[in-house]
């Protein structure tokens, strides 16, 4: 924020917030920020740091916040304008779930909030610019909203927030006529003219702002410009004769009411009134330390800091860039109690490292390796690891992958602060640097870290946190350390490695689908007895309900009409034959534009792609795969098995996939204490034969295809939260039938069921679910007062237990399977969620094979066994 110079009569200075506004903008700026126990606080942190940067800058005498009182503020304007503001949508839940801890932080600041029925927020600042302009007080407005504009004059000032809450424009008169032409009195004619698509203002159909202002330089008022209508082009007068009505119209929406039912009282404003503790102890509630930590300086500053600064109470040490052979042969290893590294690649796909960076102690060097040629910066990274027990960083699996690319022998991981963020609180968005940097250190920088010296600070001090969280949960410090640290260099090696694609197979096979699409269109036409755009949802239901009259009894409906989504279609399969060729068009067109098409444009020089593993999207810690995701490939499906055909081993090599068989059932006995379960697989039993056995009262000889098929949705679905619409949806069944059929089935698994209590009573009084690993996820949304929300909320508590310890066994599996391979030509290549894919030369296939079901079965100690099937070919599609 830029400082506003003192004001040469040295007035007493009066600051007013829109609290929704700000609100808005922190909210929005940082979407995923919650506390420990999930509790979103977003909003509320955005507000707190504009609020101790208005006291830090400005340095008011007086502050209060202007909002706006949901649903009755606007009602005056309603009664002259129906469409005022129609349009706008409601704000999340969790946005109005925040607002109390915002009053508890103005209740600190000593800052009242003022909201009256049929005045909005700057009816509410207007009215207290006025008074106080009255009592010869300087007034600065804080906003988004630019109707504020009108009230600019030698008294009044505007901060408006352009982007988030860091880019701020400070509006004085000067300012104002430099920006637009005009005086700031001739904003709300301004406003008349051109309307405001935001707010829905009409102004004049067809003048923009352009436009408007020429008008008023012209004829300076809104009455001016009427009464000079012959003057004006044919053009823009009829423009302005049809639209003169909805102008005055405009204005007088537009205009500022100064007439609030409010007395500025401003003993009641005072900043000095208010106790630095009390904040203190809110901003500690909220678990926004370091804005705590670093309130004295914001309650007690006699001069201007810039924001920058911030960055100098993490010390960054002196930043040296080394871009010549001679000059890196005279670097001596410094001796660093921690080394952190950061690297540089290009944008293309081949990813090439252009520089790396090494955070020590008291210096910063940063290897341009665009001109460092040779081994010697290899040799020189080898000697840096060696001479420390482990690398700290952001996101060190890319780091890694550049090492790799340079022939570096990889360090231990001693910290990730990305995954370390995440490990602590996984309802956390994966966040950049920047901004993991403003969350937990109150570091606020307009353009992010300026300098690689700046980054290395940064994550040093976020170490530091994250460090001291993670012992106060040693479950949770295990699982960094044994898991999470080990896998870094595992994925990265992966990444890296990347997998052949036969780009000339999908070529072909692109040219067949799309004859397979025409053939399916032309169907389609068939049935329809006219051509349309089958992919646009409004021309598709116009055929199927207006047309072709299938029923609409259930179908759910919006705005525009009848819902073609596929869930609406499958409840009309057996309706119309068009039903099963538009599922299979979409199924089709989607593989192609999503694979077929676009995979051979992402491979690099050598035909290989890279995808991308992220270990901070799923809140079990399943592994995601992206750019592209080779997770989602279909697996029954005739097409998906052709598309995986595509990817191969090299000549000489083959293909091995190891796959665990029934991973999560076998977990969800171990987690129950499912005795019977646990003996039936131990003994080679087919659990869902027995499940259905037990469930129909049948012998298991007995059981029929249809039976066990029963059976084996609601014993996987269970762990889903299936309920009984979701087992009628699977298997056809009907409604009594399916619930007759899931309360037999927890009749026969008391152990299971009771384990899935203790998970929802855990969700709800703890706040967080764990699985066999330790990890956790919050669960803040189980005790919403959204049915819905609420519903889904404990689908994914109960789920995370099950599907959170296959991901880490999976991932400690793949940490063994990595060490194993060391010395052998076999490199491991994907992940797909309880598989891992392996190339090595065609001659150590079944020794490779071996290696990994054994390696798998043993990746952890449980009373149940784990099995493993492997599988060897030449591409994908054959395994």
């Amino acid at each position: 924020m830029t400082q506003q110079g003192a004001s040469p009569t040295k007035r007493k200075r009066l600051v007013v917030i829109d609290g929704k506004s700000v609100f808005y903008r922190g909210y929005y700026a940082m979407p995923g920020l919650s506390t420990k126990d999930g509790t979103p606080t977003g909003g509320v942190y955005g507000f707190a740091v504009m609020a101790l940067e208005v006291v830090k800058r400005l340095q008011p005498d007086y502050v209060c916040v202007a909002w706006d009182k949901p649903k009755t503020n606007i009602r005056r304007r309603l009664e002259l304008y129906p469409a005022y503001k129609a349009g706008r949508k409601p704000a999340p839940k969790d946005f109005y779930d925040q607002i109390p801890l915002l009053h508890e932080l103005l209740e600190a600041f000593n800052w009242p909030l003022y909201e009256f029925d049929d005045y909005e927020a700057d009816d509410i600042m207007g009215t207290l610019a006025v008074q106080a302009t009255a009592q010869d007080i300087e007034t600065i407005l804080i906003t988004s909203d630019m109707d504020m504009l009108q009230l600019i004059d030698l008294h009044v000032s505007v901060y408006a927030l352009k982007k988030g809450l860091s880019n701020i424009e400070l509006y004085q008169p000067e300012s104002f006529t430099e920006k637009y032409g005009l005086l700031p009195q001739q904003f709300l004619d301004l406003k008349a003219l051109k309307g405001d698509s935001s707010d829905n203002i009409p102004g004049v159909p067809g003048i923009g702002e352009k436009g408007a202002i020429e008008l008023l330089k012209e004829h300076h008022t809104l009455d001016g410009v009427y009464e000079n209508l012959d003057l004006i082009k044919e053009t823009m007068r009829k423009k302005l004769e049809a639209g003169k009505d909805s102008a005055y119209l405009s204005k007088k929406i537009a205009a500022i009411w100064t007439d609030a039912p409010l007395k500025l009282e401003l003993d009641k404003l005072e900043v000095s009134a208010c106790e630095p503790q009390d904040i203190r102890d809110v901003l500690e509630k909220l678990e926004f330390r370091n804005l705590a930590r670093q309130l004295p300086e914001f309650m007690h500053v006699d001069a201007v800091v810039e924001a920058k600064q911030a960055t100098k109470q993490l010390k960054p040490g002196k930043l040296v860039t080394i871009d010549d052979n001679k000059d890196l042969e005279k670097v001596s290893i410094p001796k660093s109690k921690q080394l952190i590294i950061q690297s540089v690649c290009s944008d293309d796909r081949d990813r090439v490292p252009e520089q790396i960076t090494l955070g020590f102690d008291d210096q910063t060097l940063v290897l341009d390796l665009t001109k460092l040629k040779g081994d010697l910066v290899k040799n020189f990274l080898n000697s840096c690891f060696m001479a420390h027990s482990g690398v700290i960083g952001y996101d060190l699996k890319a780091t890694f992958r550049s090492l790799i690319a340079l022939g570096v022998n990889l360090p231990a991981v001693q910290h990730d602060v990305l995954i370390g963020s995440f490990i602590i609180n996984s309802l956390r968005r994966e966040q950049s640097l920047s901004e993991l940097a403003a969350a937990d250190l109150g570091i606020h920088l307009d353009e992010g870290m300026s300098t690689p010296a700046d980054q290395v600070a940064v994550i040093r001090g976020l170490y530091k946190e994250q460090a001291a969280e993670l012992k106060k949960i040693p479950s949770l410090l295990k699982l960094a350390t044994d898991i999470e640290w080990q896998i870094i260099p595992v994925l990265a090696d992966m990444e890296q490695t990347g997998i052949l694609l036969d780009t000339h197979y999908l070529s072909l096979m692109a040219a067949q689908v799309e004859d397979m699409i025409s053939d399916l269109e032309q169907q389609i036409y068939g049935f329809a007895d006219q051509e349309f755009n089958i992919s646009s949802p409004a021309q598709l239901a116009e055929i199927l309900f207006t047309k072709l009259k299938l029923p609409t009894e259930g179908i759910k409906k919006g705005k525009t009409g009848y819902s073609t989504a596929a869930t609406e279609l499958d409840k009309l399969r057996d309706k119309h034959q068009i039903i099963d060729m538009i599922t299979q068009y979409r199924e089709v067109t989607k593989l192609k534009s999503t694979y077929i098409d676009s995979l051979p444009k992402l491979v690099d020089k050598n035909s290989k792609l890279h995808t991308n593993f992220a270990l901070t999207v799923a809140q079990t810690g399943r592994l995601s795969s992206n750019d592209p995701n080779l997770q989602n490939i279909p697996v029954r499906t005739e097409l998906g098995k052709r598309i995986r055909t595509a990817f191969v081993a090299a000549e000489g090599n083959t293909l091995v996939s190891a796959d665990y068989s029934q991973f999560e059932l076998r977990l969800a006995a171990v987690l129950a204490d499912d005795k019977e379960m646990i003996d039936a697989f131990n003994r080679g039993i087919d659990i869902h034969t027995l499940t259905a056995a037990q469930v129909y009262g049948r012998d298991p000889e007995e059981v029929t295809k249809n039976m066990r098929r029963d059976a084996k949705v609601v014993n996987f679905g269970i762990m889903y939260g299936l309920s009984t619409h979701g087992l009628v949806a699977a298997t056809g069944m009907g409604y009594d039938q399916a619930k007759t059929f899931i309360d037999k089935y927890f009749q026969t698994r008391p152990k299971l069921k009771a384990y899935i209590e203790t998970v929802k009573e855990q969700a709800k009084e703890d706040g967080y679910v764990e699985n066999l690993l330790g990890r956790r996820r919050p669960t803040p949304d189980v005790k919403s007062s959204n049915f819905m929300v609420r519903e889904g909320a404990m689908r994914a508590a109960v789920n995370m237990p099950f599907q959170g310890s296959a991901a880490d066994i999976m991932k400690k599996a793949m940490i063994d399977i990595q060490a194993k391979l060391q010395g052998t030509k076999a490199k491991m290549l994907l992940q797909i969620h309880d598989s891992v894919l392996v190339e090595c030369p065609e001659d150590d296939a079944k020794e490779i094979a071996q290696l990994l079901k054994d390696t798998m079965e043993a990746a952890y100690k449980l009373p149940v066994e784990l099995t493993v099937e492997t599988d060897i070919g030449k591409n994908w599609g054959e395994i």
